[in-house]
């Protein structure tokens, strides 16, 4: 796979191949370990719910208690990934997401399981939300990067495709009842993940691996291409504004309060879809509903890079907002209906097809609106201020809407969160708009 005709002095120039590998190592990490570890888990939160007795507001704080953790975590593991091999670091995540599902599997409590969940989301940091990026970025620092990581998180739509009827299929055989009223008779289900998690991040920990010391990743004719189009690039985009500057801008702030309420709608789309469905069709169906918003997520995936580019962040997030907005709304005809009707299904995949085909919005948008609202002078920092915003009411939004369901039935819980939606993706496209409007009026200035 090591392309000697292009080696130059004592280093090796990696042929393409080898570096696609590495790009499918990185897809087949978010399609079954980062999957199992993050996004098959809200299919169990109905069983265990009625098999333990829990409230589905208590339980679903597992998801908030897991976002702050691995939010907290993030910037040492990725400090970590600067001192020590990468394989040891991704081997450790692995085992430690493993070792959570083990936890599950003997849990009987709710501080047992709220254990598990953080354990279980720390442990994906490590291999996917820092080791992907990590890794793409090593074996791809000028051409294809956007490309190749665009790929690589594909892998979680492929991975929904096929986990979550897999995984739906393997819980009927473990409960007695029906999805509505059923409860597990067996544990197994963890430890059956918890196996294949494990195995499979072992196969990826042999091959997966940054460039060694004599290895180079690109020609030099590459390298100087990729600094002179850079340069190129950076002397005519909108070199923006400090964060400091930012944080004094009213605009900013209507825009991170706009993200964070859409925080708080869209956990429920993503943390309580199944425990809703879960009491209007049967376990297959809703398997079934789960790979239809695998489909979905990964047209959304694709399209949403071109639909940000060719629309910017105004237009983009509007199209996001009416997808999500439909989305709601089949959940909420669904609540009106009983058990077993057919219609359920059919708006049950319309909320799969429409969630998905607007993931973009939170999955490759804070990087793109960081930039395309506020410069390129301080992006990194200001991606940070977006993702905390959008963490925020992510992480309060699943707790909120079992309360909510809690109090009074799903249907109010759903009507709540499409409030949520819609008043933040207005908040947020009005100060887009403002914030691009500025941004003409200083680059009109400065000429």
């Amino acid at each position: 796979m090591i392309d000697h005709a292009t080696k130059r002095s004592d280093e090796i120039v990696v042929s393409k191949k080898y570096k696609y590998f590495m790009v499918f190592l990185c897809m087949l990490t978010q399609a079954i370990p980062y999957e199992v570890a993050q996004t098959i888990q809200p299919l169990f939160v109905h069983p265990i719910v009625n098999t333990f007795h829990f409230t589905l507001a208590s339980y679903t704080l597992i998801f908030t208690f897991g976002a702050v953790a691995a939010s907290f975590t993030s910037p040492f593991i990725g400090k970590g990934l600067e001192k020590f091999n990468f394989k040891l670091m991704y081997l450790i995540g692995i085992i430690l997401s493993a070792l959570a599902y083990v936890v599950f599997g003997i849990s009987t409590k709710l501080p047992e399981f709220y254990a598990a969940g953080i354990l279980c989301m720390i442990g994906s940091t490590f291999y996917s939300g820092q080791g992907v990026p990590w890794v793409i970025n090593y074996w791809f620092p000028f051409e294809g990067r956007g490309a190749a990581l665009g790929v690589a998180f594909c892998g979680g739509s492929i991975g929904n495709i096929f986990m979550q009827p897999i995984t739906q299929n393997l819980l009927s055989h473990y409960m007695t009842g029906n999805a509505k009223t059923g409860h597990l008779i067996s544990m197994a289900p963890f430890f059956y993940f918890a196996g294949m998690l494990l195995i499979v991040g072992l196969i990826i920990t042999f091959f997966i691996r940054t460039p060694k010391k004599d290895e180079t990743v690109v020609s030099e004719a590459e390298i100087k291409a990729g600094k002179e189009a850079a340069a190129k690039k950076k002397a005519s985009e909108f070199q923006g504004w400090t964060s400091k500057e930012v944080i004094r801008m009213k605009e900013f702030w209507i825009f991170s309060i706009g993200f964070l309420i859409i925080g708080l709608g869209l956990a429920s789309l993503n943390e309580d879809y199944a425990a809703f469905l879960d009491t209007k069709l049967t376990l297959t169906k809703v398997g079934l509903i789960g790979s239809m918003y695998g489909v979905g997520g990964l047209i959304g995936n694709i399209t949403g890079g071109i639909l940000f580019d060719k629309f910017g962040t105004a237009k983009s997030m509007s199209y996001a907002g009416v997808m999500y907005v439909l989305a709601i709304l089949m959940m909420i005809i669904i609540s009106f209906l009983s058990f077993g009707n057919k219609m359920n299904m059919i708006a049950g995949c319309g909320y799969a097809i429409f969630t998905g085909l607007a993931v973009f919005s939170y999955m490759s948008g804070p990087a793109f609106m960081a930039k395309d609202l506020f410069g390129a002078k301080e992006q990194g920092v200001m991606l940070g201020y977006i993702g905390l915003a959008y963490a925020i009411g992510f992480a309060v939004g699943a707790p909120l809407f079992g309360m909510i369901r809690d109090s009074a039935n799903f249907t109010v819980a759903w009507c709540v969160m499409m409030i949520f939606v819609v008043v933040g993706f207005l908040l947020l496209v009005s100060a887009a708009v403002k914030i691009k409007h500025r941004q003409k009026e200083l680059i009109n200035n400065n000429h």
